[in-house]
């Protein structure tokens, strides 16, 4: 009962939290990744089972690609949640489900670069779960900075990638020594992949005529610093761009010879397809937090690779 009560309080302290801050935030941030909501698929009473009697590690990343980077390292003993679920953006707010399941938590894999989601809850999550372990899986990476913000998209290059996959495993070793040796070699497998994907992608964009390509939410910024390209936002704010903004869009695409345009599923097309069919460009729908990470880089280098020769 005393336990109950404590999660309770908690709980009240995270709910008024979020009222404070939905009032501090705008909508037109100019990191949004468009739907605000997403479908969080809660833990099944198998799973909470298996993590309460220590079968399985319960880790809790922020964003989706993460757990791809979780599961990969932990295998079979490990169940990974994201907070960020997929479809949602930036200024997700974490339904009470989750704030339980989240309390069961033996880790937080944490992006720690910047990201609104967890400078906004980071602070509630730690008193929800005092005990919980906290990963900076950023550690090692060097950030963009713009301004007085830093880019929080560092997952969408496969070097970053890297490192985030060995922070994770470095805190799985420490959290679960007894399996340390199994989590080491699940990462040298994986980063194995990663590095065949890193080299893959660099041969392909490696001999390009024009490296310029046009996004609606900016959140390629890693991915372009790797492979010498040129991300240009066509947005302001976040939001869609007014008739006379459109024209100056199209104006920078013409003069930065545009042909590919990525748009994101949960944002409206409409003005990058006015865009394309004013300069000749192809519109593709990307998600920079699609799970499966390495065929979802791959097929953003395939787009760039085909359109931008």
């Amino acid at each position: 009962m005393k336990r109950i009560l404590q999660q309770l309080c908690l709980l009240l302290v995270l709910l008024i939290s979020l009222a404070v801050v939905s009032g501090c935030i705008g909508e037109d941030d100019n990191h949004g990744h468009g739907d605000a909501t997403g479908n969080y698929a809660a833990l099944n009473e198998s799973a909470l089972n298996q993590i309460k009697s220590g079968e399985k590690i319960l880790v809790a990343v922020s964003v989706v690609p993460q757990s791809e980077f979780v599961e990969k390292v932990g295998g079979d003993k490990v169940v990974a949640i994201s907070m960020i679920p997929q479809g949602a953006g930036h200024h997700y707010d974490p339904s009470p489900r989750q704030i339980e399941d989240l309390s069961n938590a033996n880790m937080y894999v944490a992006l720690g670069s910047g990201e609104i989601f967890e400078t906004t809850h980071m602070n509630s999550f730690t008193q929800i779960n005092p005990t919980m372990k906290i990963v900076n899986s950023s550690a090692g990476i060097k950030l963009i900075v713009n301004g007085n913000t830093s880019d929080p998209h560092v997952w969408t290059s496969p070097k970053n990638a890297q490192i985030m996959v060995e922070n994770i495993c470095e805190g799985l070793a420490e959290l679960d020594p007894a399996n340390a040796t199994y989590y080491e070699q699940n990462r040298d497998n994986y980063l194995t992949e990663l590095t065949s994907l890193d080299s893959e992608v660099s041969n392909e964009l490696s001999n390009l005529s024009n490296r310029n390509f046009m996004v609606y939410h900016p959140a390629w910024s890693y991915f372009a610093k790797d492979y010498q390209l040129n991300q240009i936002a066509a947005e302001i704010d976040g939001k869609e761009p007014t008739p006379k903004t459109l024209s100056k869009f199209i104006d920078l695409a013409k003069e930065n010879n545009i042909t590919v345009i990525f748009v994101q599923e949960q944002v409206s097309k409409t003005s990058a397809e006015a865009i394309a069919e004013s300069v000749g460009a192809e519109v593709f729908v990307v998600d920079p937090l699609a799970k499966d990470y390495v065929n979802n880089t791959k097929y953003v280098a395939n787009a760039l690779a085909e359109n931008l020769s």
